[in-house]
């Protein structure tokens, strides 16, 4: 019952979400920048544990940083409230870089993890809709020397 509940409320939101119809598209995202990739991490890094975010992995040119976080309604409706010890939902961040003729490409790909039903790892893709912290991004891989 309590999930015929949920699913009815999930389906009158979306309803409602699709009357607004948002623009902004899931990741991943890619920029370009003119500076090296290793100078580049070093500011990303910089930037995202200025933010309070961990570094979980982090590889030659790819790395990746959590912070625990609460999933917006809409994308929580489906979302099982489990018990799982350990196991808490966070917003993902995974970066990667590739240099290609002076020039870096940097992808960058945000999501929501959670524990399902049965306390295992789902992800579900975090929409960056923010313009100003897009351009803003955009902005410090420009600034980056």
């Amino acid at each position: 019952m309590k999930r015929v509940l949920i699913l009815i409320l999930a389906m009158t939101i979306l309803a409602a979400a699709r009357d607004k119809k948002s623009k902004a598209q899931p990741g991943p995202y890619v920029f370009i920048s003119k500076a090296s990739a290793q100078t580049l991490k070093a500011v990303i890094v910089q930037e995202n544990l200025a933010l309070g975010y961990t570094l979980d992995s982090d590889k030659q040119l790819q790395f990746r940083f959590s912070m625990p976080g609460q999933m917006p309604l809409v994308s929580a409706v489906f979302v099982a409230a489990s018990d799982c010890p350990g196991k808490t939902t966070k917003k993902v961040w995974s970066y990667t870089l590739t240099e290609l003729d002076g020039m870096t490409k940097v992808t960058v790909e945000p999501v929501w993890e959670y524990p399902d039903d049965y306390c295992q790892m789902q992800t579900q893709p975090l929409i960056w809709s923010q313009r100003d912290e897009i351009a803003a991004f955009q902005a410090i891989l420009d600034k980056a020397r």
